[in-house]
């Protein structure tokens, strides 16, 4: 008898320990995407709109490409280093695990247009940087690369899964409420006196 209570508690120590494990990777998981979410922040300044469409649409028109990255005026290539290394550090948290193929199929479009824009004066840099400048903005090339041939039916399916997932997450905290707010206005029933 005492060796099957000590098989059941040992046996709910280790459910208990393996709860515990799933949900610690859970959180972890969630406290790496932490970085995204600062960077997602940007994406509310108008500033950096007015970069981007500066970027993807005036830069290749207005300046040569020969000037590389390091000939461009100041004040250009600020704005153009704000947008490149914005999506850059995105390629580097992907390669990192950080964040996952959901980003690229949601930026793709505005990946490929910047790394489009920038391509020329890019490969131009890291001539002029020599053999030490071929890992330049590689990050943003590589993902770049993966958006324009990331297929549709892949890029349906990471939003179809995305949507899903938050319309779960949502189901599941409406329904948490009512139970909430259940226990928190029930009568208290006063303890039986003996």
């Amino acid at each position: 008898m005492f060796n099957l209570v000590a098989t059941g508690l040992s046996a709910v120590a280790l459910l208990v320990t393996l709860y515990s494990a799933v949900s610690q990777t859970g959180l972890q998981l969630r406290s790496n995407q932490l970085p995204a979410l600062d960077l997602l922040a940007d994406f509310r300044s108008a500033e950096f709109h007015e970069r981007y469409s500066f970027v993807t649409q005036r830069l290749l028109a207005e300046y040569d490409p020969a000037l590389g990255l390091s000939g461009l005026p100041n004040d250009v290539r600020r704005q153009v280093y704000d947008i490149v290394y914005y999506y850059q550090n995105i390629g580097v948290l992907r390669l990192a695990d950080i964040v996952d193929d959901e980003m690229v199929a949601l930026l793709r479009i505005r990946v490929v247009k910047v790394w489009e824009a920038v391509a020329p004066f890019v490969l131009r840099e890291r001539e002029v940087m020599g053999t030490d400048g071929r890992y330049l903005l590689r990050g943003l090339e590589d993902m770049a690369h993966e958006a324009r041939h990331m297929p549709q039916d892949i890029i349906d399916q990471l939003m179809h899964v995305s949507r899903t997932q938050r319309a779960w997450r949502r189901r599941r905290a409406s329904l948490r409420r009512p139970a909430a707010l259940r226990q928190l206005t029930a009568p208290r029933v006063p303890p039986a006196e003996e």
